[in-house]
C-alpha cells in the first residue's frame, strides 16, 4: 500500500511543477500586458487546479507520513522536505489574504503569480530534498 501512495507523489510533482509554472507565466504575461482589467476566468481555474493539485500533493504527503515513510534516507535535513511541502501547500491560502478580493485585479494578478512563483520555487526544492 505504502508503494502506491510513494509512486502517486512522485508523479503529483510533476503536476504541481506543470501547473504552477504554466499559471506563472501566464500571470505574469496577463501583468505585464496589462490585460486585467477583468480576472480571466480561464486563469482563475489554472489558479484553482494548481491549488488542488498543490493540495493533493500535501495530503499524500501526509498519509506516507503517517504512514511511517520519511523522505529521502530519512536521516540529515530530510526535515526541510516537509517546511517545502508546507510552503506548496499553504502559499495560495495566504496570497488569497493579501489579495483586494476583486477590487484592484491587476495587483491581485500579480500576488497570485508571485504566490505561484514562490509555489514552484518550492515544489523545485522539496523535489531535491525528497528523493532517496
Amino acid at each position: 500500500m505504502a508503494q502506491v501512495f510513494i509512486t502517486l507523489h512522485y508523479w503529483n510533482q510533476f503536476l504541481v511543477l506543470a501547473t504552477g509554472a504554466i499559471t506563472t507565466i501566464w500571470g505574469f504575461i496577463l501583468f505585464f500586458t496589462k490585460r486585467t482589467e477583468t480576472f480571466s476566468p480561464a486563469w482563475r481555474i489554472a489558479l484553482i487546479v494548481t491549488g488542488c493539485v498543490a493540495a493533493l500533493q500535501g495530503l499524500l504527503g501526509i498519509v506516507m507520513v503517517l504512514m511511517g515513510l520519511r523522505p529521502g534516507t530519512g536521516t540529515g535535513l530530510y526535515w526541510l522536505h516537509y517546511v517545502y511541502g508546507a510552503i506548496v501547500v499553504f502559499i495560495l491560502p495566504v496570497a488569497l489574504t493579501y489579495s483586494s478580493s476583486g477590487k484592484n485585479i491587476r495587483r491581485d494578478v500579480l500576488i497570485f503569480s508571485i504566490a505561484t512563483l514562490i509555489l514552484v520555487a518550492a515544489a523545485i526544492r522539496a523535489m531535491m530534498t525528497g528523493p532517496a
